[in-house]
């Protein structure tokens, strides 16, 4: 039986709205699952902790000591001239061969220290950097018997030096370059 004409169209008209308030529900619910997502999914990096720590010991693979951060950095007694706050790389057998610290008294210094078995043990030390307490700095090379081959210093009237020194059997020879000139010295040693 069909229906009269006004009232299919006003069935029509309530029909339209309805799905018009539908489609306009699922595309509002639709964004906001998606906003949601969108904010969990973007949300900003929170640092929640914080490490504490004297001492940080980094091992290789095979769980032998590769790195040591430390404040002080933990050592035998007497290993350094005071103890120090800064880091060690040890090489596979567990040797120093790079550090760098910074001591009580100001001192900055690095050094780097060649393998065992390549000059006197007692100190493998090759190159070593070092910022003083006084604002002074030097950089300078020791050979493989722990002699002082070259050094180039900043002295506290700020002005640079560069030395080289040689260990003759009984003596010690040094030649100096600044800017006010060059000297040579021989002196006698024990």
């Amino acid at each position: 039986m069909l229906e009269p004409q006004p009232l299919l169209e006003t069935r029509i008209t309530t029909l339209e709205r309805r799905l018009r308030r539908t489609q306009s529900v699922a595309v509002l619910a639709v964004t906001g699952v998606l906003a949601l997502a969108a904010a969990a999914w973007v949300r900003p990096f929170q640092q929640t902790d914080t490490i504490r720590a004297k001492v940080l010991i980094l091992e290789d693979a095979q769980g032998r000591k590769r790195m040591l951060l430390g404040a002080p950095i933990p050592e035998p007694p007497g290993a350094r001239i005071a103890p120090s706050t800064g880091m060690i790389i040890l090489d596979t057998t567990g040797v120093e061969r790079f550090g760098v610290g910074l001591f009580p008294n100001g001192m900055m210094n690095m050094g780097f220290d060649a393998p065992p078995g390549t000059g006197d043990d007692r100190n493998r030390e090759r190159i070593n950097l070092t910022a003083s307490p006084n604002g002074g700095a030097e950089i300078r090379m020791l050979d493989r018997k722990t002699w002082v081959r070259w050094r180039v210093a900043l002295d506290s009237q700020d002005s640079v030096t560069l030395q080289f020194l040689d260990f003759p059997p009984g003596e010690a020879v040094m030649r100096r370059f600044s800017i006010s000139g060059t000297d040579f010295s021989r002196q006698p040693r024990q």
